[in-house]
């Protein structure tokens, strides 16, 4: 029994132990397993787009333990340690380490890859890799764009593309840029080809830069040749967003802002005005005008610029919806922005609406891009008499004047007596409406197929339908002593332009072992019709606004149409990615020319050695990712001289008496001799460039040398009147040049939690007229004032549309002086008084005129540069960009009337230390006669230094954390300040510097244009 209770207690004992044992092995292995169920969730973020990233690889640091995001960027990761390092990663995007620190939900965002010459860009009708490229190409893509800030894509990228130049259209709204590509190598149109998804656009100045994905500006032959005659002038590819694999996303944008001018004249009270006047009239031993005496408004008078000038808002909003799956992806957007003008009653207007989606079912691909636009501007208006416009009447108007008076017609005073016949500027904005409505559909499809082995062909049919509606209403009214309208006038106009165009292309893509080929073979149809109509009546009844039952009715018409059809073939091997080479072929046939010329042809071809490639640099051992050599040759036409030139027009309407008496007879008659045998203009270029690339992308350098000759100008040849010809004949007779270099340099680094990035960017070209179509020939351009001569000529050995003017050599400063100046014993200028202009006699003749004209300068910059930086710190951001130009003469119009003194208008405030006044200026003396004339257009008195470095953008964000915003059911928050055009530093006394046209239709001329503004914006940005 004691045997078998001990055995019992044995058992009782050993099962304890068992499951004590157990026990302690279960919580052991719970312990473990609980351990290794440490569960991650997250998401991982583009940080360009705020979008989800598919298929990211999360890898723990030092483990093969990984998984993939899924459809929607998200992530589950079960980790043995919760204080374990996550490596996320993705092709194209730089790598992340992020430590866990015991949290549950790690999110990150992924920056793209900053290797820039490892992109994929688009070179027409295909793409390549940058690193494969041959000619030379520059890029922007849509984060560099700062579109926040910057409501016109054309401001968007000034001073951010080495080569490309973007001058303002002026201050008002939606006025827009003008931009040219390496100078200018044409006497007619210098504009580059700009295409948005594949098609032609007249201009970029009314699409939203929220919708643009990347643009790129294929500079040299080699990179435009395949676009033939229509890329004489360079190309702008735009390529606006697509779709993404994922749920849909929203995005919506939302801004407000104010605009104010950032420079004002300084111009003269009517205090100082009576003073400054009255010297003037007591000078030439006249008596003092009226107003000067008993002005309507007393003591300061009105300031007329700030009669005009206004503190004006912006608003902008933009709404985007993306998505897709493996089949089908689509992006629309819906934008409107409205901008109020610095000048009271001008305003701009815009509704954009895109829509762009792509379908693939087997070995076919169908995709459309639609974008519908709404312009709505009122303009400044243009005035009567010496004003111009309204900017000019509010620069020249006598401050003494009254703005309003009760008894006259409309209700405004205004100028009278014996002064200068300015219009009140208030009146002219609260009397005139002119308003334009401009409407475009933009609309592009193609069918793809992917065929055999590298095949594919791409049908591409597309057409761009604009239309411009324009109206003009004049009241009645009576403005002060000069200006008298007693019936209501109204004209009114619309005109259409339609653009058609069909592209058949073949491409062939195949890989060789190190051998790589790329073909392309195209046919393409173009086609453009104009139509206009506009007509004017007068006497319309008050509240009447249509063009119905009043007096002498008006009514004019025009149409054109111009063709274009082209053949191409380009050729792209690769051998081992060391050895590219690219040639290319297009013919053009153009309906703008005789049949015996309507065809050219426009040849390229261009070689990159990869250096960084060859073993013998490689042992080197150098931070060099890429080093490579480009050089290129080609040709490309220009056609861009108007419809029907080779015909003999006949222009009809032409009145003529016959008989006796005499009666009148109608009759049509040719005005315009054919320009017999036109052939195409043509533009040669070679260019040599190196890319250099170091510590895998962190430091991005290419630099561009490149030669430039357009030869068989198109441009008019003068004949005599007598001929009887309205116009001068076209014909192709003259060279142009343009030598240049470009550098571009971007350095990207990561300072602790700091990321930051420095791109900059400086060009050069000097442009020269090598030949005319006689050695002695000189082109006249554009005057510099109302009434003036021109001011910049085209002439051998100059840049084109150089300012030669009369050289002024200082101020008189005696008698004796003046005496001394002579020839022959005769006085050059006998009319001179001390404190007078002393001009040169450049001829030698004896006598000062405009035969004494000499080169003064250009209106091309001897460079121009453009510095970009951006940092982001725990959600905060910085982004600064500046651009500027150096060596560029500008022609300030304005004071060829506000600081001579010669008519009697308000001047500037430089008058007051006149020699009059100071003896010891080097402003000439007054006089109202001014005998000497001091204030001769034609002199380079008023030409001044047009360089200037501007703070064009400044901007401040903040993304709400991840943890906030997802609480919000928000994917990403940002909100943002931003600044433009806040400050030019500048020695030039005009409005603003970045002039390229007032009106006259010259570049580097500044007459009385709508003056640029400074806005400052605040906004915020959604993403869903």
């Amino acid at each position: 029994m004691k045997t078998m209770k001990n055995v019992n207690q044995m058992l009782r004992i050993k099962t304890f132990l068992t499951s004590k044992l157990t026990l302690s092995i279960f919580i052991l292995i719970s312990c473990i397993s609980l351990q290794a169920q440490n569960t991650i969730k997250g998401s991982v973020i583009d940080q360009k787009t705020s979008q989800t990233i598919i298929g990211a690889s999360v890898l723990v640091k030092g483990t093969t333990n990984s998984t993939m995001t899924d459809v929607d960027g998200n992530y589950v990761l079960n980790v043995s340690d919760s204080n374990v390092t996550l490596v996320f990663s993705y092709i194209g995007y730089g790598k992340v380490e992020e430590a866990v620190k015991g949290r549950k939900i790690v999110n990150v965002v992924l920056n793209e890859e900053n290797n820039t010459l490892d992109e994929v860009v688009i070179i027409g009708y295909g793409t390549i890799k940058k690193s494969d490229m041959t000619g030379a190409v520059g890029g922007l893509k849509a984060s560099q764009l700062d579109a926040q800030s910057n409501t016109n894509l054309g401001s968007a990228i000034q001073g951010k593309i080495a080569g490309v130049t973007v001058e303002s259209g002026g201050g008002a709204p939606g006025s827009g840029t003008k931009i040219q590509i390496r100078g200018a190598g044409s006497l007619n149109n210098n504009n580059p080809l700009i295409l948005v998804d594949d098609i032609a656009v007249a201009s970029m100045n009314n699409l939203n830069p929220n919708d643009i994905e990347s643009i790129q500006v294929l500079k040299d032959a080699s990179a435009a040749a395949i676009y033939g005659s229509r890329a004489a002038n360079g190309v702008i590819l735009i390529t606006t967003k697509s779709g993404k694999k994922g749920d849909m996303k929203v995005s919506f944008n939302s801004s407000f802002g104010s605009a104010s001018v950032a420079k004002k004249l300084d111009l003269l009270n009517q205090e100082e005005w009576a003073k400054v006047s009255t010297a003037a009239y007591t000078a030439a031993g006249k008596q003092p005008l009226d107003i000067a005496l008993n002005p309507e408004v007393s003591g300061a008078g009105i300031n007329w610029q700030n009669e005009i000038f206004r503190t004006a808002p912006t608003k902008n909003y933009s709404l985007g919806l993306s998505g897709g799956s493996d089949n089908v992806k689509y992006s629309m957007s819906l934008s409107y922005f409205n901008q109020e003008g610095v000048v009271k009653e001008t305003n701009y207007d815009r509704v954009n609406l895109r829509v762009k989606s792509d379908y693939k079912k087997g070995i076919f691909k169908i995709g459309e891009t639609v974008m519908l636009t709404k312009e709505k501007r009122k303009d400044l208006p243009g005035v009567p008499g010496q004003g111009r416009n309204v900017v000019g009447s509010a620069i020249s108007m006598i401050p003494g004047f009254a703005i309003y008076d009760e008894n006259a017609i409309g209700g405004y005073g205004g100028a009278s007596g014996s002064v200068t016949d300015i219009f009140n500027p208030v009146a002219a904005l609260n009397l005139f409406d002119v308003k334009n409505d401009y409407y475009q559909a933009l609309i592009n499809t193609y069918a793809e197929a992917s065929f055999f082995d590298g095949f594919k062909y791409k049908l591409n049919v597309g057409a761009t339908i604009s239309e411009h509606k324009a109206y003009n209403y004049t009241p009645r009214y009576e403005v002060g002593g000069f200006f008298k309208n007693l019936k209501n006038t109204l004209a009114e106009g619309s005109d259409m332009n339609q653009y058609y165009q069909i592209e058949n292309t073949l491409n062939y893509s195949k890989t060789f072992g190190k051998h790589s080929v790329n073909l392309l073979v195209g046919h393409t149809v173009y086609e453009n019709k104009f139509r206009s109509i506009s007509g004017s009546v007068s006497g319309l009844p008050d509240g009447i606004y249509v063009l119905a039952g009043a007096e002498d009715p008006s009514i004019v018409g025009l149409a054109s149409e111009s063709k274009l059809m082209s053949f191409l073939g380009r050729a792209i091997y690769s051998y081992d990615n060391k050895y590219i080479f690219t040639a290319t072929f297009r013919r053009d046939g153009s309906s703008r020319f005789s049949p015996e010329n309507k065809w050219g042809n426009f040849p390229s071809i261009s070689a990159a050695w990869g250096i960084g490639k060859e073993d013998f640099f490689t042992k080197l051992n150098l931070p060099v990712s890429e080093l490579k050599l480009r050089a290129s040759y080609g040709v490309l036409g220009n056609q861009e001289i108007g419809d029907y030139q080779y015909l003999g027009l006949i222009s009809p309407g032409i009145s003529y008496a016959v008989g006796e008496p005499n009666s009148l007879w109608i009759g049509n008659i040719q005005q315009e001799y054919p320009a017999i045998g036109l052939k195409w203009e043509s533009t040669a270029t070679a260019n040599v460039g190196v890319d250099l690339s170091m510590w895998n992308g962190q430091l991005d350098f290419t630099a561009d040398y490149f030669e430039k000759n357009t030869t068989d100008l198109l441009l008019r040849v003068p004949i005599p009147l007598s001929v009887g010809s309205s116009n001068d004949p076209y014909t192709n007779a003259g060279k142009v040049s343009n030598k240049g270099f470009e550098l571009g340099l971007t350095y990207n680094k990561k300072v602790g939690e700091v990321n930051f990035s420095v791109s900059s960017n400086i060009s050069s070209v000097k442009n020269r007229v090598e030949d005319l179509s006689t050695g002695s020939q000189i082109l006249a351009g554009s005057s510099g004032s109302f009434h003036g001569a021109a001011v910049t000529y085209s002439k051998v050995g100059y840049p084109i549309y150089s300012f030669f003017l009369v050289k002024t050599d200082g101020l008189f400063r005696s008698q004796e002086e003046i005496d001394a100046y002579t020839l022959n014993g005769n006085p050059i200028q006998p009319r001179a008084q001390v404190g007078d202009i002393k001009y040169v006699d450049f001829n030698g003749d004896g006598q000062i005129d405009g035969a004494d004209r000499q080169y003064r300068g250009s209106a091309f910059p001897d460079f121009e540069y453009g510095l970009r930086l951006t940092a982001d710190w725990k959600g905060i951001d910085f982004t600064i960009a500046a651009q500027g130009t150096q060596g560029n003469m500008i022609y300030n119009g304005n004071n060829t009337d506000i600081a001579t003194v010669r008519s009697n208008i308000n001047y500037s405030s430089a008058t007051l230390n006149s020699y009059t006044f100071n003896p010891n200026s080097n402003f000439p003396r007054l006089d109202i006669d001014d005998l000497n004339d001091n204030g001769a257009d034609y002199s380079d008195r008023f030409l001044e230094n047009g360089s200037y470095f501007r703070i064009k953008t400044v901007q401040v964000g903040y993304t709400i954390p991840n943890s906030l915003s997802q609480k919000l059911a928000i994917d990403r928050c940002r909100l943002y300040v931003a600044g433009d055009n806040l400050h030019t530093f500048t020695k030039y006394t005009g409005y603003n510097p970045d002039v390229s046209s007032d009106g006259l239709g010259g570049r580097g001329i500044d007459y009385k244009s709508y003056p640029l503004s400074k806005t400052i914006t605040f906004g915020i940005q959604l993403n869903f």
